[in-house]
């Protein structure tokens, strides 16, 4: 056989060994871990994270059943792609095992993403490192979202497949690779509209790499100070005119840029911390160098690219994380908004791989990047009393050692300083030790261990802790969670409640039955849980007749609101009814103005509209503070009054008139039952109560509620 016969094929048997050597070991990564994050999302019974959940599904479900976007059968404008890459989960009938299908297939996406993450990694480190760098990607603590019905399985290896291209375009660019990599950017932010942070990502190492161009170069060579100046004033017009243009698109940029702009660096800290700790320290120490390696690597364009696109993907992410957590602060809470950054995963993992593979680092960039990220770690608050941390799972590790390890917070803090402290001289050991290859391997090796570890360990406790939450909530909703799609067959049905103070189990009911397309409060005071529209019908008469009609075939009555019509079947609660509408939309009682636990605030009332079959009798109210003993003197003064119901300006139930009214003193651990006698028609009783603070008598109460009593109403036959 010639020689020239031969070297053909043994080029092909050497690709081969190649795609032997790259594809077994990443699918064994694959389908080990994937069959973790599935058996995770086997033991997750139900969905936790409201409204977010739910309002994916309504619309993936529309989706599946019209071809249209629609949240409680309102269509709904573009949002994600997600939606659509979901629904053909719902094309199955059975509700929970198309839950369980989605929950399996999401488990399967965002493990795929070992694929672009070893993509990344292999542009700057060889096969075994990168192998490292994907495995780590996909242990990492994002990867407990992957149950989770929400954008992130999907955006998870949308973002890493982005940067793996961005990477690949700042190399070698041609308007082919930049296309594509654009391309990859646009499609993430369409999955998740966060991820327009990658386009910066992308653009700034492009406009550097044509800056340094041999053209540019000489284009630049007969500027004068005038066109320096020009061009100076031209970029800063470009930037605040893309600012407002994001101001005028973004209504969280707008504000926040116009009044919070001092918070976006403390909340960015505050999730780069978060992810800092979520992926083991060391990992985001090599990241952070990563932009300043050494002179002689940076002539090699991969790592130059990943460098720029490191250095830009890090600075865009950062940014997005603190506008979004100072926004969220001023309208709901303080978060660690860490899952906004866990799309930096791959490239955390793969400047580690860099680091270990070829031991080297600046000196001046390790001493730098060690000294942030132990600001970061004694700055970025733990959240020990919140677990899960939905915002933030990067933290569960804290809560492991906290909770399993009985550690306290300055035990927990005194750690993570050595854990970064050590993290910086490991690096630094191993450079120092380069020439000495087989220690440098050995300490590299470690490394690989504690990582991987560390990182699995986050995961694992993460998921642990979603999972743990879902059974609480599943524990508190009815065995048979479709019982109302199996009793109205193809109909549909509006749930009526009032008091929504925890929607929880109507978000259940609405998410496991097809059936809900509406969902109403009759208490004006609590108005219905959102996603989506919600109504407070108005009452039309006082014998309870509502209005609009929901045009529905049932309607399910929660929380204690009665309807007048065929119960079709209730649960043993005796507080949830299945009514038959197939007449007027009538209400038969309900209360306003109470809380979830019983407690009233400053004003509660009672409406009773069906009395032909009362007989005689007396209202009842009962007043108590029995869970609430002082011996500080609180305001007890409360006021009864009953009456004929009537219609009062705002359409909703008031008194026509007062027949009767009673003044009582409720002290402190003391409750007392009124009885009035009620008119000979449909009838309400208001209670007006002067309030207390319970945080304002006993500070070691963390109740901030205005409140008055505990408050009960019904009727006493004679």
């Amino acid at each position: 056989m010639s020689t020239t016969a031969a070297a053909p094929r043994a080029r092909q048997r050497w690709d081969e060994r190649l795609r032997v050597e790259t594809v077994v070991p990443l699918l064994v990564v694959f389908l080990v871990l994937t069959a973790l994050y599935v058996w995770q999302a086997s033991r997750r019974e139900v969905p936790s994270i409201f409204t977010d959940e739910l309002e994916l599904t309504q619309l993936s479900r529309s989706i599946a059943e019209t071809g249209l976007p629609a949240r409680r059968g309102e269509l709904h404008g573009f949002t994600s792609l997600v939606p659509w890459l979901t629904a053909p989960a719902w094309w199955i009938d059975d509700v929970s095992t198309a839950y369980s299908t989605l929950k399996y297939a999401q488990a399967l996406v965002m493990a795929a993403t070992v694929l672009p993450a070893y993509l990344l990694a292999r542009t700057v480190v060889s096969r075994p490192w990168a192998l490292f760098a994907a495995t780590a990607t996909i242990a990492a603590p994002a990867l407990s979202y992957s149950p989770i019905v929400v954008e992130e399985p999907f955006a998870y290896p949308a973002a890493a497949t982005a940067l793996w291209l961005s990477v690949r375009a700042v190399a070698r660019p041609t308007w082919r690779t930049v296309a594509v990599a654009l391309a990859a950017c646009i499609v993430a932010a369409g999955i998740r509209s966060q991820l327009v942070a990658l386009v910066p990502a992308l653009v700034v190492p492009l406009l550097v790499r044509g800056w340094r161009t041999p053209r540019a170069r000489r284009f630049r060579s007969a500027w004068s100070r005038w066109d320096w100046a020009g061009a100076i004033a031209l970029t800063v017009g470009a930037v605040l005119f893309l600012m407002a243009v994001a101001g005028h698109l973004s209504g969280e940029w707008e504000v926040t840029m116009a009044l919070w702009k001092g918070r976006i660096v403390e909340y960015g800290l505050f999730a780069f911390g978060a992810f800092t700790i979520g992926v083991g320290v060391l990992p985001v120490i090599a990241l952070l160098a990563a932009p300043f390696r050494p002179r002689e690597e940076l002539r090699d364009p991969p790592t130059w690219a990943f460098a720029l696109v490191s250095a830009s993907a890090v600075a865009s992410f950062a940014f997005y994380a603190g506008l979004k957590g100072a926004y969220i602060s001023t309208v709901f809470g303080s978060f660690s908004v860490e899952r906004n950054l866990i799309y930096l995963t791959p490239l955390a993992f793969a400047a580690t791989a860099l680091v270990l593979a070829r031991r080297t680092i600046s000196p001046w960039a390790l001493a730098g990047a060690t000294a942030v990220v132990v600001y970061l770690v004694v700055d970025t608050p733990m959240r020990l009393d919140q677990y899960p941390y939905y915002e933030a799972h990067g933290l569960a590790i804290l809560a492991f050692a906290n909770r399993v390890l009985v550690w306290p917070e300055s035990t927990i803090q005194a750690w993570l300083v050595g854990i970064a402290l050590g993290s910086g001289a490991l690096l630094a050991a191993i450079a120092l030790l380069r020439s000495w290859s087989r220690w440098a391997l050995g300490l590299s090796l470690a490394v690989v261990a504690a990582v991987l570890t560390w990182n699995l360990t986050n995961e694992v406790y993460a998921a642990n802790g979603e999972r743990r939450l879902s059974d609480q909530l599943a524990d508190n909703f009815v065995a048979d969670r479709e019982w109302v799609d199996g009793a109205v067959g193809n109909g549909t049905v509006t749930i009526v409640g009032q008091q929504h103070v925890d929607p929880t189990a109507i978000w259940l009911t609405e998410f496991f039955n097809r059936s809900v397309t509406q969902v109403w409060s009759v208490d004006p005071s609590s108005p219905a849980p959102p996603p989506g529209p919600t109504e407070t019908p108005d009452l039309v008469s006082p014998q309870g007749d509502l209005w609009p009609d929901p045009e529905t075939d049932y309607a399910l009555a929660v929380n204690g609101v009665r309807l007048q019509g065929e119960v079709v079947e209730e649960l043993p609660d005796d507080l949830t009814r299945l009514y038959r509408l197939d007449g007027p939309f009538r209400i038969a009682e309900n209360q306003t103005g109470v809380f979830g636990d019983g407690w009233m605030g400053e004003t509660a009332a009672y409406n009773r509209f069906a009395v032909a079959d009362d007989g005689p009798g007396f209202a009842r109210v009962t007043l108590s503070r029995e869970a609430f003993c002082t011996d500080v003197p609180v305001p007890s003064r409360m006021t009864i009054r009953i009456g004929p119901v009537g219609t009062g300006a705002d359409k909703q139930p008031a008194l026509a008139s007062v027949t009767e009214e009673r003044v009582v003193e409720v002290e402190p651990c003391q409750a007392q039952t009124i009885l009035l006698r009620p008119p000979g028609a449909p009838w309400r009783v208001e209670v007006q109560a002067q309030t207390f603070v319970p945080a304002e008598v006993d500070p070691n109460l963390g109740d901030r509620r205005r409140l008055g009593a505990r408050v009960g109403f019904g009727f006493v036959p004679v």
